[in-house]
């Protein structure tokens, strides 16, 4: 592909080779150079080409609470290769968080968090937030609010994003006897569909410590009769369902994450002497499990892995004191962030930049942001 037309000037492909290569920060100044730059990187095929360029490359993505401030932040790690720098990590200021939000995930770059009684999604790539109000759950008067839960993800009929809150309730606090209220949020249509539905859940669910979307569903992972299980949600269909466990005891068993485009599971599998291991579960096919990794010997001043990243040969873990861990087991390297530490845990997925927008379609003029990034402040928070 040559460089230059035969005036002299740069081709229009190699124009897009080089925008492709930049970060988000970048092109959003950008756009501002001139129309056809702002109207390319505004363009599906451009921003497709710019999410699957082999230069944007996952970064560790940590929600930790940051001491100095006394309030909860997000983190990016940009280098999985654990060598010394200054630039291990940088802080996204965007939003900063007095009390412990409900992470979602993240999916094509755009970050889901749950906040009281409100849906936060946040594309920090190209500075925009979408603050969703959760509707009021209509439920008998006679009955109280169990619990709710929440995910986010894609129906990859439409390419629409979408927003599921579950909610339980009941009478006495009876967990055989519970009745579910849903209701789904349509990212394109700007709504919400509410609807009742039966579910076999007997024990409280547990969010993923990333982002447990694929290929149209989400999952949790829950407890049936002593038993994991993985409970799905269909994007397109709108339907529950539910897959069986790997065959391992619930007591040490983990969170369940996703690598390599599979769903997997940290477990414990023994604690000797003051030494763990443990075991990454991979389902292959749906309900059919296998033991893909084992991690270990760990020291106790460990706590708990959180994922894998950089092809699977660097582990994120949290130790005693809630500081992120980086250890890659294949060089033994290890590096403690003791600067970045959850107060409540660490919660962590892999990100990719993406320029999707995620504006309503009356707030796509210059300036107009999908919500102010101050308001979020005055919020009360709880999830």
């Amino acid at each position: 592909m040559a460089s230059k037309n035969n005036n002299g000037y740069i081709t229009g492909d190699v124009i897009i080779e080089i925008l492709s290569r930049l970060s988000g920060k970048s092109l959003m100044r950008l756009k501002c150079v001139c129309k056809y730059w702002s109207t390319l990187i505004r363009n599906s095929s451009f921003i497709s080409r710019h999410f699957h360029h082999h230069s944007n490359t996952g970064q560790l993505f940590v929600q930790h609470y940051d001491q100095s401030t006394e309030k909860y932040t997000f983190a990016l790690f940009p280098n999985g290769t654990l060598a010394n720098s200054r630039d291990d990590y940088y802080n996204l200021g965007d939003l900063q968080m007095p009390t412990d939000p409900g992470f979602l995930g993240i999916l094509n770059g755009i970050i889901g968090l749950c906040v009281w009684n409100h849906i936060v999604l946040w594309n920090p790539a190209i500075r925009e937030i979408r603050f969703v109000p959760i509707p009021e759950p209509d439920i008998p008067f006679f009955t109280d609010l169990q619990r709710s839960f929440s995910g986010f993800g894609l129906d990859p009929t439409t390419n629409n994003y979408k927003v599921v809150r579950v909610w339980a309730y009941g009478e006495h606090n009876d967990e055989l006897d519970l009745n579910w209220l849903v209701a789904v949020y349509n990212l394109y249509a700007d709504s919400w569909r509410t609807f009742e539905v039966d579910l076999p859940i007997t024990s409280e669910e547990r969010y993923g410590l990333s982002n447990t979307c694929m290929d149209g569903f989400y999952h949790w992972m829950t407890y049936f009769s002593d038993r994991i299980t993985i409970f799905t949600f269909d994007m397109d269909k709108e339907v529950f369902g539910d897959i069986a466990g790997p065959p391992i005891t619930i007591y040490y068993c983990g969170d369940i994450f996703l690598h390599n485009n599979s769903v997997s599971l940290i477990h414990l599998e023994h604690w000797d002497a003051g030494e763990k291991f443990f075991d990454i579960w991979v389902m292959k096919e749906k309900g059919f499990w296998s033991k893909e990794l084992t991690i270990g010997p760990l020291l106790d001043v460990w706590d708990r892995p959180l994922g894998l990243w950089k092809n699977g040969e660097v582990i994120f873990l949290q130790n005693k004191t809630s500081d992120l861990v980086l250890y890659n087991y294949n060089t033994q390297e290890i590096k403690v962030f003791d600067q970045i530490r959850g107060y409540y845990g660490l919660k962590s997925a892999i990100y990719k930049e993406n320029l999707v927008s995620i504006k309503r379609g009356n707030e796509h003029e210059e300036g107009n942001n999908a919500f102010d990034l101050t308001r979020i402040q005055d919020v009360p928070y709880c999830w």
